[in-house]
Order: C-alpha cells, then sequence, then structure tokens
C-alpha cells in the first residue's frame, strides 16, 4: 500500500525489520529512495491498506449454519429488481442458473405464434397479410454486423403482438430451393416483397432500421415508409443509457426476456454463422425480434409524447435515417496508396523524435512504458511527482514548463496515435468490392444529439495539427471531372448561444459580421479590434468555449497557462462585457435544478439528475454539461435538418452530387464539375435556413481536388 514498494522490495525489508511495524519504525533508515519516500510520506495509506486486506474472524454470527444452505431462486422476483435497477448483465448471468425447466416455463408463460414461411403458399399468404397492415416490423438476420459485407439469411416481419414469420433463405437443414426454380431464393422472395418494401403508404418499424435498409439497398431495395425506431426512440428518453439493445429494452418496457443470440451461435472461437442454426431455432430467435419491436413501438410512442419530444422524433430523428443510410452508402474514398506514404514517412518522423528524447532522458527507454517514463522524470530528472507517478497527459502537460522532456513525449504520443489511429487503420477498412471506406453514423451515442461515426471515427481526425491535415489530402474524389465541396457553419455554437441568451453585445457583433474572437481579445486585452494578433485571438477563443461551457478559473489557466488569479480575472472580465451570457448559465441551471433535466430549441431533453450530488467534483462535472447540452444540442439540430433538406433536393432534381460526411459542423460532398454551381447554391441556402436563429448563420464553403484543398 506504498509507493515504490513492490512485492520484492517488501520481503527483504519484513526480513531486516521482521515485521510490518518494524518496517514503518524504521522508514527513514532505508536505503532505498523510491522505498524510504513511499514509507515516510505514507504511513497512514500503508496502515489502511494492511486494515483492508487482513481478513476479521471475531465478528459475531447469530446465523445458524443450516439456514445458509443455498436454495433455489426466486426466479420471477430477481428479474423484477433486475429490471427496475437495469442490471441488464446480471440478467444474463441469471439466465445460465435457469436450467431447461425454469427456461421451458418462460417460453410458455406467453402463447407466440410464429410461423416459419417455407413455402410460395405460406409466402403469398404472409405477403397478403403485409399489404393490410397499419404497422410493419422488419428484421433481417444476416451474415455479418457490417452492413456493407451482409448476406441475408432471413427476414422475419410482425404485425400484431406475440406473431411473426420468419422468411428463410440459408439454414443448416436446406437441400433445395423452397422459392424459386432457379434456385435463387432470395432474389425470388425481394421480388416479391418489392412492392411492399418500397411502398411509402405501408408504415415500417424496426430495431436500429438503418441496418436493415442499408442491407436491403445492398440488394436492390429501396426500404421507404419507415416510421419508427426503437433505439433511436429509447435514446431519445434515456440518453445517457450506455446500450439500447433490443433484449434490454424487452426487459424494461414490456417486462419481457428474450432468446439471447448466444443461445444459437455461440461466443468467442466457438460462435457459428445464423445460416448454421437448424431453422426452427432461428425462426423463433427472429420472428420474436420482430414481435417485440413491433410491441415496443407503442410503449416508447406514448413515452415519447409523455416526454414531449415525440414532435421532434417525427421531425428530426426519423426522417434522417434515409439521409444516413445514403451517406453510409455512398461512402467516401480514400487513396490507400497515398496513406502508406504517408505511413512509412511518419515511421521516419517518430525515429527521429526517439532520437531526440533519449538525448533529453540521457538514456535508451521504453518509450511506450509508463513505468520506464516515470522512472526517468520522477528518478532520474527529479521531477515532482504528480498523482503516484502517474505519465499520463494531463500530468505531463503540468510538467513541461520543467524540463522539454515531457513536452516532447506529449508530441511523439500524438504523432504515434496519429499514425496507428488514422494512417496505418483507415486503409484497412477499404470495402474490397466498392473501393471505398463505408464508416457508420450513429444516432444514439451522444446525449447532445451530435451524430458519431465509426469504424473509423471521422469526428476525431485532427485539424489544428498541419500532419491531422495532411491526412486530408487523401480523401478525395474516385472519379474524374469530380471536385470535393466542403460546407461548414461558422463559429456556431457561439451563434447559438446569442440567441439563447439574448445577449445584445454578442449579437451585435454577429449582427455587424464582426469576428467574435477578434471581439472578445479586443476587450481581455484593452485593445482596438485592428490591433488584436494573432496570439490574442487564439486565447480569445480558449476563453469563449471555456467559459460557455463552464470553464472555472482553474480550468482556464490550465488551458492558457497562466496564474489561477489571472483565469479568474479573466473570467470576470469576460462576465462583464457579456452579461447575458452569465444571466442565461445561472437561469439554464436553475431550471435544470428545478426540471432536472435541459433542453435543446426543438425540445430534445437532456436529463441532470447530478446536478445536486453531493459531491463536488460529479456536481460541476453536471452542470458543465447541463450549461453545454441546449447550445452543442441546437448546433446538432441545425445541420440534422439541412442534411434532410439537402438529400430531398438532391433527389428532387436528380443530381448525382454525394453527400459522404458530416464531421461536426461540416458537410462534405462529392461533386460533378458540371454541378458545382447548382449544389453550393443548394448546400449553402439550406444549411443557413435549416433553423430561424436571432442572428444570422453564415456557411463557409470550397471546393477542391481533396478535403484537405475543400476545406
Amino acid at each position: 500500500g506504498a509507493d515504490g514498494v513492490g512485492p520484492k522490495t517488501a520481503v527483504n525489508l519484513l526480513k531486516e525489520y521482521h515485521n510490518f511495524d518494524g518496517v514503518l519504525q524504521h522508514a527513514k533508515e532505508i536505503k532505498n529512495k523510491r522505498a524510504r519516500e513511499g514509507l515516510t510520506s505514507g504511513v497512514d495509506q500503508a496502515r489502511l491498506s494492511r486494515e483492508l486486506v487482513t481478513i476479521r474472524t471475531d465478528v459475531p454470527n447469530t446465523t445458524p449454519i443450516d439456514d445458509l444452505e443455498r436454495k433455489p431462486f426466486n426466479f420471477n422476483k430477481m428479474e423484477e429488481v433486475f429490471r427496475d435497477l437495469e442490471f441488464f448483465r446480471l440478467q444474463e448471468q441469471l439466465d445460465s442458473f435457469r436450467g431447461a425447466e425454469e427456461d421451458e416455463k418462460r417460453t410458455k408463460s406467453v402463447e407466440k405464434r410464429y410461423e416459419c414461411v417455407d413455402s410460395t403458399r405460406k409466402l403469398s399468404r404472409m405477403t397478403e397479410a403485409l399489404q393490410k397492415a397499419k404497422l410493419i416490423s422488419i428484421d433481417i438476420e444476416s451474415t455479418s454486423t457490417d452492413p456493407m459485407l451482409a448476406d441475408i439469411v432471413g427476414l422475419s416481419f410482425s404485425v400484431e403482438p406475440d406473431q411473426g414469420w420468419y422468411v428463410p433463405l440459408e439454414f443448416l437443414e436446406k437441400k433445395g430451393p423452397l422459392f424459386s426454380k432457379s434456385g435463387n431464393d432470395l432474389q425470388a422472395v425481394l421480388d416479391r416483397l418489392r412492392p411492399i418494401l418500397e411502398d411509402d403508404s405501408l408504415s415500417k418499424c424496426g430495431q436500429n432500421i438503418k441496418y436493415d435498409m442499408l442491407v436491403l439497398k445492398n440488394h436492390g431495395i429501396d426500404l421507404r415508409g419507415v416510421f419508427f425506431d426503437t433505439m433511436i426512440a429509447a435514446h431519445l428518453l434515456k440518453p445517457e443509457t450506455r446500450s439500447y439493445k433490443l433484449d434490454y429494452l424487452a426487459q424494461e418496457y414490456l417486462s419481457y426476456r428474450m432468446q439471447p443470440i448466444t443461445d444459437l451461435i455461440g461466443r468467442g472461437k466457438t460462435q457459428i454463422s445464423m445460416a448454421d442454426v437448424p431453422v426452427q431455432k432461428v425462426t423463433w430467435y427472429a420472428a420474436e425480434d420482430a414481435d417485440a419491436t413491433l410491441q415496443l413501438v407503442s410503449v416508447l410512442k406514448n413515452e415519447l409524447k409523455d416526454s414531449q419530444v415525440f414532435d421532434f422524433f417525427e421531425r428530426v430523428e426519423v426522417p434522417l435515417i434515409p439521409v444516413l443510410v445514403q451517406m453510409e452508402h455512398n461512402g467516401v474514398y480514400v487513396d490507400g496508396k497515398m496513406m502508406k506514404e504517408m505511413s512509412v514517412w511518419m515511421e521516419k518522423k517518430l525515429g527521429t523524435f526517439s532520437q531526440e528524447i533519449y538525448a533529453m532522458a540521457g538514456e535508451e527507454f521504453n518509450l511506450n512504458s509508463p513505468q520506464q517514463l516515470a522512472t526517468v522524470l520522477f528518478d532520474r530528472l527529479e521531477l515532482p511527482t504528480v498523482r503516484k507517478r502517474s505519465t499520463d497527459v494531463s500530468v505531463l502537460e503540468r510538467l513541461r514548463s520543467q524540463h522539454p522532456l515531457p513536452g516532447k513525449i506529449i508530441e511523439y504520443r500524438k504523432f504515434q496515435k496519429l499514425r496507428s489511429t488514422y494512417v496505418d487503420a483507415i486503409p484497412k477498412l477499404i470495402h474490397p468490392k466498392t473501393g471505398r471506406i463505408h464508416s457508420s453514423f450513429g444516432q444514439t451515442i451522444a446525449a447532445t444529439g451530435r451524430l458519431s461515426s465509426s469504424k473509423p471515427n471521422f469526428q476525431n481526425i485532427p485539424i489544428r495539427a498541419e500532419e491531422g491535415r495532411e491526412i486530408r489530402k487523401a480523401f478525395r474524389p474516385q472519379e474524374k471531372g469530380w471536385k470535393m465541396f466542403s460546407a461548414d457553419y461558422s463559429q456556431i455554437e457561439l451563434r447559438v448561444m446569442a440567441h439563447l441568451s439574448g445577449d445584445e453585445t454578442l449579437r451585435a457583433a454577429f449582427e455587424a459580421g464582426e469576428d467574435t474572437h477578434a471581439h472578445t481579445a479586443s476587450h481581455i486585452y484593452g485593445v482596438p479590434m485592428d490591433g488584436v494578433l494573432p496570439e490574442m485571438r487564439r486565447t480569445a477563443k480558449v476563453v469563449n468555449f471555456g467559459v460557455m461551457y463552464g470553464a472555472g478559473a482553474f480550468r482556464m489557466s490550465q488551458e492558457l497557462g497562466i496564474p489561477v488569479a489571472e483565469g479568474q480575472k479573466i473570467i470576470d472580465s469576460y462576465f462583464s462585457r457579456y452579461s447575458g451570457i452569465k444571466e442565461y448559465i445561472d437561469r439554464t441551471l436553475d431550471m435544470a435544478r428545478k426540471k432536472k433535466y435541459v433542453q435543446t430549441l426543438l425540445g430534445r431533453r437532456r436529463y441532470c439528475y447530478d446536478i445536486d450530488d453531493a459531491n463536488q467534483r460529479v456536481r460541476s462535472a453536471a452542470e458543465r454539461a447541463t450549461v453545454n447540452m441546449p447550445i452543442q444540442g441546437t448546433a446538432a439540430e441545425m445541420i440534422k435538418l439541412a442534411m434532410i433538406e439537402i438529400h430531398k433536393k438532391f433527389q428532387a432534381e436528380n443530381l448525382r452530387a454525394k453527400i459522404i460526411l458530416q464531421i461536426h459542423d461540416e458537410l462534405l460532398f462529392e461533386v460533378p464539375e458540371d454541378e458545382e454551381d447548382k449544389v453550393r447554391t443548394t448546400v449553402v441556402h439550406e444549411m443557413e435556413n435549416a433553423l430561424k436563429l436571432d442572428v444570422p448563420l453564415v456557411v463557409e464553403w470550397g471546393v477542391g481536388d481533396s478535403w484537405y484543398e475543400a476545406h
């Protein structure tokens, strides 16, 4: 329990001083410097550690031993408790204790009518029912979680509670075609279902229906009439939840435990494909998915209405789904050869970094070992120990003013991460058939409502460092005669803040078309606008965003490298200039404490139950998130609305231009040269008019042969 004392050192000390107390009494005499300092300064910690690991044998026990015999679980009661507390992973562990008898009770507790559609006669009967349905729940069983690589194994549908169909296309016992004389069952079924799936007047729902839409699109079907997505609805209701898996939602909202997919395909190395599972087992599993989704719709719809976010769901999130489907299907072209050349250059650069670091340290060591780095920093260079010899970036930032090595380590790590996370990783994601990267855009990750992207996370490609911007040179049009077009909101979050706060000074600056960061710098430094230097503007930018999102004097001092007292002076000066922002922050926090939620301009909510927490750190984090959400969330709504309208215009006018990426406040397109003017006019107009604010919206745009040139 003492810093600097590992197992070997502890054994030697105990041999020399006989016992724990003897070691502490002679702590100042210990020759090992690290152990001596750790024990002399950490006596209380050492004693506490000993107390915590000591097994108590004197605890009174009045319970007869026979009463401690393990008894059968009360599964119903435990399910109720786990459901109330949202202990879904414990629920999964509980299932392994059920045994066949208990599991059979579960499946028989509700009568289900799930039919395997394995003939043309059954397929005809199912399609007739689908054509008459008010709402069709759809779910696809496939060979991959990546929709761009997935083959369809089967399709399931449900139009009534506790009822469903499964249309098997590939399964373990299949001996010949079920629906086609030519042997192409998939095409025969899709041709039969096409009029239903592409009918706008027939409402559809799904759980993460974007996945199903993409899989169908890759097979020539445009799924239309999408009315509801249960995963997105659940996220709107509880944006702080980590997982929105269908079985979790069924437990929480339907009090129903679904069959885990691992019952069918197993786990890890022994996992098999759905195509290798007996068809009757797949029928129950697949139809249950469609059935549970259908039943969730009515429950979640009422919850959305009760929370007053159903209109937002209908206006923004659902219409956005087909836009994201098109974006993901379009993908983005990346020059793999250019990326490989950049990787070689970066490897050489990292080698140069390493030699510079070794020269500063006076020895060679493993740069990726926190322990070896700590030895260099705190023992060899004798820099002050921070947070138990931690070497994370926040510690290195605090130490960089005392020695050049911590700063050089920060540079090395950034460069190394850039290479491994992007330059080396991105080419591996190029699709084997399209030659493009098809990132996935998520609507259920960020509590603020911002879109996220994965495989890769384009949102995190750094643009401040020149090396980060260089990566964008590899993003270019795949076809000759095309250009990259970028459109970016200018200072959108500050404009949203001006609207929400009503601050007259900030509004006036935007109305006059002034640079708000220079405007703030002018006030902070007491110089005229034409006397603002670039460094002053950079400082003002940190202040604008820092203060807006609740940064205190300490955070400001860390960001700007100034004393805490000076950081507080800057904050005070800022609020004296923009008093409306201070009033808005206070007003927002007061409302959050009363209602336990905040909301965006269009009504999207984020709940903030920790805002009155007794722990100051937890409370401060909740306050920052509370002030941040209405601003970031409204900005996110704005670009989502613009994307929806741009998508509609492109379709209506039969433009070939493709929307390929959404990065923070920027939209990126591939555009034929003969459509440049039309695309520019459409995109800028829709972005600047997506959501009316009390201050003008400004969109900056650019065109080039690469993302680097366009942005």
